[in-house]
């Protein structure tokens, strides 16, 4: 059976590998970047952290014997989706991209569009209470700004320590409701949002959340890969398509 290498960390991935499990026409192999020190399970093997760059994914590639890779990374995981393409370029190995559509505003939306992460944190008007969803790897920006106040939403607990002056760390893993994102807003007296454009419905929660609220988010666009694979798509429907044609 062809054996197929899905770039994952999302929740179409992990959809992506269940849906592709239940045809029994394929093996797959989920990889996820290692970040998160619990996981939620994926149908299929599952592998944790890098390749080692672009010559270790070739190594890797070659290694496994791996027939087709489907990346369907977080769309700012721009790097991972570079070097796939790379990585596949040179072993000759078949690559479609499964790429979320982002958001657009709507009437009733208030958002700033910045073009990163640090843009957004020096745009933030003085004394902000911030509900900073950026990720957090990103926090630095926002914590060295004195005069905010951050609530960070986390999957794993942060190593690092922020003064309560600074704001609140809470964890939780998602998709969370709308009902839910309202109460989070409610209790920390929250206004102004931070996220980027990720698309897609499992973080889109919070952005209605902030729609009926009436606050308003800086929102940080997309770069976009440096490369394009030659293949892309937004359902998890054309990739199973694209794959079926390709190995039938």
């Amino acid at each position: 059976m062809p054996k197929i290498l899905i770039l994952g960390g999302t929740t179409e991935s992990a959809v992506l590998a269940k849906y592709l499990a239940a045809d029994d026409g394929f093996v797959t192999i989920t990889s996820l970047a290692g970040r998160t020190r619990n996981p939620a399970t994926v149908n299929g093997a599952m592998r944790q952290g890098g390749f080692g760059g672009i010559g270790g994914f070739v190594d890797y590639l070659l290694a496994v014997n791996i027939d087709a890779v489907v990346d369907a990374t977080h769309p700012f995981a721009e790097q991972i989706s570079n070097n796939a393409v790379d990585a596949c370029i040179q072993t000759k190995t078949p690559l479609i991209r499964l790429t979320r559509v982002p958001w657009v505003a709507n009437s009733d939306d208030h958002w700033t569009d910045v073009s990163s992460v640090i843009e957004a944190a020096e745009s933030l008007p003085l004394n902000a209470r911030t509900f900073v969803t950026t990720g957090r790897q990103e926090l630095a920006p926002f914590l060295s700004r004195r005069d905010l106040w951050n609530l960070v939403r986390v999957i794993d607990p942060l190593d690092e320590i922020i003064e309560p002056s600074q704001g609140v760390v809470i964890t939780g893993r998602g998709p969370f409701s709308v009902k839910h994102e309202i109460a989070i807003f409610r209790k920390y007296k929250i206004n102004w949002l931070v996220s980027k454009n990720s698309g897609g419905a499992a973080s889109y929660a919070k952005i209605e959340a902030a729609r009926s609220l009436a606050i308003p988010v800086m929102m940080v666009g997309r770069a976009g890969p440096t490369h394009r694979p030659v293949n892309e798509c937004e359902t998890i429907e054309q990739v199973f398509a694209w794959l079926e044609k390709l190995f039938n």
